[in-house]
């Protein structure tokens, strides 16, 4: 209150506690006998003026947390607008009270033909279906399902009830997103992997480089043993992969080591048929110092703790002496083992595959080998077929080592045509081993820049595979005629399948017999 000079009659006690009366007599002499505002200390009054014949009144009220109020509210306002998702709002009997304009959208309705009408009734009008509302006034608590909305959109709801200080629902908070546009992505995202399955199943026709390794995938047999490897070669599980000598089994061990979680670590390959019995066991888990005389005195890691975090690939596992096969079972089973001579129980962390040429349920058969042992190893079979089985991929072979062998040697060689067709009826015993040595043979010994042949090592054409599947060069009696055909179906169904009992199969006899006449006739095959 002040006086006509000015000069302060009355101020009560929130006016002294809240500002300096005299900065503010001096801004309500400013502002003169008109209503306004003031900002005192970063707050602002409301001031209303109210004159008197001998003083001048002035009310001031405190808006700053009003205005505070209104800001927040007017960005809130911008904040519900302006989502991407759908917002609706219902009181606690699911009248709707608001919804932004991303629900309108959705909705296919304005925010007037949905406010003020309850939840079921808008429902029934075809505006979503089915309401969730419901659900959550009767289970008090946020609840989730599907809508379609009028336009046929496919809607995401999530309802948010908000309670009072006595556990009544008094407001449900709605939020909707367009499942339309997920659904299409996710066909889109269907259609992507399906193009890239066709692709997969494009590449392993193609000739596969992994690192060093370098395999070719022609025919439908190693198209469908490739799809087998993709599929297992991220699962960290044993594996046996069985084939003739020469078929590339390595090869696709490290094609599996490659297209593991376990690459970049270590890939250890060891011949079970090139280590002596009395020097595997030390071989394969190492020793401890002092385990046997000659031993090192700091002992030394075997062939598991080097392969640690990596892959340890066991060619020619039919060759493991059966006391070592007990122990790799424990490495397989509980990924354990001892060291020679030591007492401490190691862990490993090691993927083993497995290698054979031989038939590992007839080795199993006459005690040979561990049945459970086995059964470890060839929970995942990989078969890799011969290259007879193949001979749509001998072409693509050739052209690999030819051009690998001139690129080594600093040559530039070409075969002859008919050295091709030979190529192609030879029965290639030795498979790709046997072809990759003779190209590079060849590469090194011919004469001439063209590969003929007369440059073909002796015998190579009459070992070519015949015309007919039986061929008469003479005149013999009939059981002895009968003896050699039945031999030599013997000895190229061992060539061509290994196991007796595909060789049963193929030659539709039991496999017993098969078992009797290879032991009748095994002169044939000694040495294979």
């Amino acid at each position: 209150m002040l006086d006509d000079n000015g000069n302060v009659l009355f101020a009560n006690q929130k006016a002294h506690s809240s500002f300096s009366i005299e900065k503010v007599r001096e801004q309500l002499l400013k502002l003169g006998t008109e209503d306004g505002k003031l900002v005192v200390n970063g707050y602002t009054y409301h001031c209303i003026y109210t004159g008197y014949s001998s003083f001048h009144l002035w009310y001031l009220n405190d808006v700053t947390e009003l205005e505070r109020l209104q800001s927040s509210n007017q960005e809130l306002e911008e904040i519900f607008n302006s989502s991407f998702d759908e917002i609706f709002v219902t009181d606690g009997e699911g009248v709707c009270l608001r919804v932004n304009p991303a629900g309108e959208k959705l909705y296919g309705a304005t925010a007037d033909q949905l406010i003020g009408k309850k939840v079921e009734d808008l429902s029934k009008s075809g505006f979503f279906n089915p309401p969730l509302t419901p659900l959550v006034i009767k289970h008090k608590r946020k609840m989730s399902g599907v809508q379609t909305a009028k336009n046929g959109k496919t809607l995401y709801v999530t309802g948010n009830p908000v309670f009072d200080e006595a556990g009544n629902i008094v407001r449900i908070i709605f939020n909707s997103r367009d499942l339309t546009d997920f659904k299409i992505l996710e066909r889109r995202l269907e259609e992507t992997e399906s193009l890239l399955s066709t692709y997969r199943t494009e590449l392993v026709e193609l000739t596969k480089t992994v690192g060093e390794t370098q395999i070719v995938v022609q025919s439908e047999s190693m198209q469908r043993m490739v799809a087998v490897v993709s599929k297992v070669a991220p699962v960290d599980s044993t594996l046996l992969i069985t084939g003739e000598s020469g078929v590339g089994k390595s090869k696709i061990a490290a094609l599996i080591h490659e297209w593991s979680s376990r690459k970049g670590k270590p890939f250890i390959q060891v011949n079970c048929g090139a280590i002596p019995d009395a020097l595997f066991e030390s071989e394969l888990f190492g020793y401890e110092g002092g385990a046997f005389t000659g031993a090192r005195k700091e002992g030394k890691k075997g062939l598991i703790e080097l392969a640690e975090g990596g892959t340890l690939f066991l060619d020619e596992i039919g060759e493991l002496p059966l006391p070592i096969q007990v122990k790799l079972l424990e490495v397989i089973q509980e990924h354990k083992f001892r060291r020679v001579g030591g007492e401490t129980v190691r862990q490993s962390n090691i993927r083993i595959i497995a290698a054979t040429n031989q038939d590992l349920k007839y080795l199993v058969e006459t005690g040979k080998f561990r049945e459970d042992l086995f059964f470890r190893l060839n929970v995942i079979p990989i078969h890799v077929p011969p290259l007879r089985h193949r001979t749509e991929e001998i072409p693509l072979l050739i052209d690999l080592y030819l051009d690998r062998f001139n690129r080594r040697y600093g040559l530039q060689k070409m075969i002859d045509s008919e050295v091709r067709e030979i190529f192609l009826r030879y029965r290639w015993p030795g498979n790709i081993r046997e072809l990759e040595n003779l190209i590079e043979r060849l590469v090194l010994t011919s004469e001439s820049s063209m590969i003929r042949i007369t440059d073909l090592p002796d015998g190579f054409q009459t070992n070519a595979r015949p015309s007919t599947a039986v061929s008469v060069n003479g005149i013999v009696p009939l059981k002895h005629a009968v003896e050699m055909v039945e031999a030599e179906l013997l000895r190229r169904a061992h060539e061509e399948y290994g196991t007796t009992y595909k060789m049963a199969e193929v030659l539709k006899v039991n496999q017993s017999t098969i078992v009797r006449k290879l032991s009748r006739y095994q002169k044939l095959f000694k040495g294979d």
